[in-house]
């Protein structure tokens, strides 16, 4: 019996010692799962303080990214200065600023809304290709209405992927905060037309000539397809092409139910109606066209007031004007050619003086920027630039044979071959050969993209039409390249303007600065030397200005293009002539357009120093040389 009371004791010792490691083991576990449960709650925290804190971040970065002004008084003025900050021009009406959609019609409301966003009525402001592009740099400003809006209201473009996550967010607080229709009246009003012109109520003024309340849907239709793509579907240039989408956007209307389907044929035209209104001004048209594009690019829709200082000197762009006007009337005209442009720039590629044509025109390009020409003999100096980079010395013998290059077979003017030629006579004669023979030795693409590299912006082919002077440029382009002596062998940097910002009275605030890159040199300083040669050889002494120059001239297209290019110690200037119809002329180049040349440049350099191009040249390559170029005199260098 004993040994039993000492089993149910020893048993019941190990039940209570069991008892209490339990009750020991269950307040440790308690203890482990508060402190897991605290740190939880602490990272918990810690994470939703920085989402937080992100989430404040990105709000604070939207909202001074953002510009949600609006003035309902007035379309607020372009101030256009010239390089020493002289108002040339004070644009107005170009920003639509009172867009009302009580007094706006609603079936010219439909036509936008069928054009860029039939669903807009439906959806939550953002579509599915929206969200994809957050993880793109993809440019474009959004699929629908909401999203378009939503990035007209930041101050900078930007196409980063951070970007279009914060323009998504936006969208969708736009759609959340306002009615759709007070949605579209901002896109009515802050959406790129084309021309420098936003929104439908100034584009209806300048285009149509009357308020946009009585635009038929055909103009509107018009209107919606500039929007859509400004370029592509302007009325001015592209009449035919805008007619016929704004004939597929009218469908859309009838495909979508806001309009009976059997009235879309009889809205239909083949041409838009249009009547532009077009101001007089102190500029040249193509200037200020020139100015409004680029500010729209620089700045997009603004409530606000913008000063801009362009590179022009009103003195030396009057000079051109007049020039231009005359000789035309008295020379080129008589000899078949209707159009002339030129373009005088600065060795760093600032525009001093241009003329986009014999006479202003909305409904014509400009021909010194946007068209391109037939250019011969213009455009081989690319390949003499390249050759020289390789052998400095002008009197290098090189081939002058009918050798086939990439199945082509080149033919020279003058059609005699010497077998050997120097670089020097090559050029002087104008050879075919030479330029093929040495694209084909040095290798075609590589001198294609030297072109580029160099200043060339047009397209170029792939075989020896760019060596030989097929391929169609513009007139900058070929500015652009012969500057390249005078920019100490670097490309030019061709702008219109200097600096964009808006007007003291709204704040001042700086815009947009040109800052002249950062450009590999492109022409060693052997090759500039051999390049005088060349210039030197070509350059008709009977030109005659008053102080040393280069120039020279040719005829191209089969005599539908005429040329003339040369430059000083301090400008380059670039004439072209023909006609837009591609028409056969009788102007010489060396002759008609070297007359014209020089005089504007004797003109443009009244009272200028005297001083050679090589001193210049070698002068611009030292850093802190104390060198006063034109145009710098007592101005900040930025100028």
């Amino acid at each position: 019996m004993a040994e039993d009371d000492d089993d149910e004791q020893q048993a019941g010792g190990q039940t209570a010692a069991q008892a209490a490691m339990k009750r020991i083991a269950d307040r440790e576990l308690r203890k482990i799962r508060r402190q897991i449960r605290r740190r939880r709650a602490l990272l918990i925290a810690f994470f939703l303080s920085i989402a937080g804190f992100a989430i404040l971040g990105i709000g604070y970065s939207i909202k001074s990214n953002l510009d949600l002004s609006r003035n309902m008084i007035r379309s607020p003025e372009i101030r256009i200065l010239g390089y020493d900050g002289a108002l040339l021009e004070t644009i107005k009406g170009h920003y639509s600023q009172d867009v009302s959609l009580t007094t706006l019609p609603e079936r010219v409301q439909n036509v936008f809304v069928a054009a860029t966003d039939p669903t807009f009525y439906d959806h939550m402001g953002v579509s599915a290709t929206d969200f994809a592009r957050i993880f793109t740099s993809r440019e474009g400003t959004g699929s629908t209405i909401t999203m378009k809006v939503a990035r007209s209201f930041f101050k900078t473009k930007d196409n980063s992927a951070g970007r279009h996550f914060q323009e998504f967010l936006v969208a969708l607080w736009l759609d959340w905060s306002f009615d759709k229709k007070t949605i579209l009246r901002s896109y009515l009003e802050r959406t790129y037309v084309g021309r420098g012109i936003f929104g439908i109520t100034a584009a209806s003024r300048i285009w149509y000539g009357a308020p946009s309340e009585r635009m038929s849907l055909h103009q509107a239709a018009v209107l919606a397809a500039a929007m859509s793509d400004p370029e592509k579907y302007n009325p001015l240039f592209f009449p035919r092409e805008t007619a016929a989408e704004a004939n597929s956007i009218l469908a859309k209307l009838g495909q979508y139910k806001f309009i009976e389907a059997d009235r879309v044929s009889a809205l239909t035209l083949v041409m838009p109606k249009l009547d532009v209104q077009v101001e007089e001004n102190v500029l040249s048209g193509y200037v200020v066209d020139m100015v409004l594009e680029e500010v729209a690019d620089l700045v997009g829709y603004t409530s606000r007031d913008i000063e801009v200082v362009t590179s022009i000197d009103l003195k030396v762009q009057n000079l051109a004007r007049d020039v231009v006007k005359e000789v035309a009337e008295l020379r080129l005209k008589p000899r078949g050619a209707d159009q002339v442009g030129l373009l005088a720039i600065s060795p760093e590629g600032r525009i001093r003086a241009m003329i986009g044509g014999a006479d202003y025109s909305p409904f014509q390009r400009n021909r010194v920027t946007e068209v391109r020409h037939p250019a011969g003999r213009m455009i081989k100096i690319a390949t003499y630039y390249y050759a020289l980079n390789e052998n400095s010395d002008p009197a290098q013998w090189v081939r002058d044979n009918r050798m086939a290059v990439g199945g082509w077979r080149p033919i020279n003017p003058d059609h005699e071959y010497q077998g050997q030629i120097s670089l020097r006579e090559a050029f002087v004669r104008d050879v075919n050969t030479v330029p093929a023979n040495l694209a084909d030795h040095y290798g075609l693409l590589n001198v294609r993209q030297y072109a580029h590299d160099i200043g060339i912006t047009s397209p170029l082919s792939t075989d020896i039409r760019t060596v030989v002077g097929l391929d169609p440029v513009t007139v900058s382009d070929i500015a652009a390249i012969h500057t390249l002596p005078q920019s100490s062998g670097k490309p030019a940097f061709i702008t219109l303007i200097n600096s964009v910002s808006y007007t003291s009275e709204n704040g001042g605030q700086l815009l947009y600065q040109r800052v002249d890159p950062v450009q590999e040199k492109r022409l060693t300083d052997e090759a500039i030397q051999g390049s005088y040669v060349l210039y030197s050889s070509v350059t008709d002494p009977q030109v005659r200005l008053d102080r040393p120059f280069a120039g020279y001239g040719t005829v191209a297209g089969g005599g539908t293009d005429a040329w003339y290019v040369g430059f000083s110690s301090d400008l380059i200037t670039a004439v072209w002539a023909g006609n837009d119809a591609r028409e056969r002329m009788d102007v010489r180049g060396e002759v008609e357009l070297a007359s014209l040349w020089r005089l504007f440049m004797l003109d443009a350099h009244e009272g200028l120093p005297i001083r050679s191009m090589i001193r210049a040249s070698s002068q611009r390559r030292r850093t802190s040389d104390g060198v006063t170029d034109l145009w710098k005199q007592d101005l900040n260098a930025q100028n």
